[in-house]
């Protein structure tokens, strides 16, 4: 079997400022998700979610504005042209795999002494 993580930005037409969903909504949760997308809702759109590093929780989900981050923004210099983006952005790929190594590394090292402990 073949697998891959696909990260996108999923989006609803028929959610309101209010955090309210047409009362055809399908999701009834208040934001759209995995859901939408099965059942080929006609309110639901997404885009790619590019260069971005995310923990996302039980349902491949991210919780909040604080789990996810994207490469833009103030990252790229106002007066960077399109070769030293690139650069940049590799930069940020070197970053972003250290550090999903090192939160790995950390983890097998709590659970290690944890075990100790028991």
């Amino acid at each position: 079997m073949i697998f891959r993580h696909v990260m996108l930005e999923v989006y609803c037409s028929k959610f309101d400022q209010e955090g309210k969903t047409d009362k055809e909504c399908t999701n009834k949760q208040g934001d759209p998700g995995y859901q939408c997308l099965s059942e080929n809702c006609p309110n639901v759109s997404y885009t790619y979610a590019n260069h971005e590093i995310a923990y996302v929780g039980e349902l491949g989900e991210t919780s909040d504005s604080r789990s996810f981050i994207g490469f833009g923004g103030d990252m790229v210099p106002d007066d960077a042209n399109e070769n030293e983006e690139k650069e940049l952005k590799g930069i940020w790929e070197e970053i972003c795999r250290q550090k999903i190594q090192e939160a790995y590394d950390e983890y097998m090292l709590r659970l290690k002494s944890k075990k100790r402990k028991m």
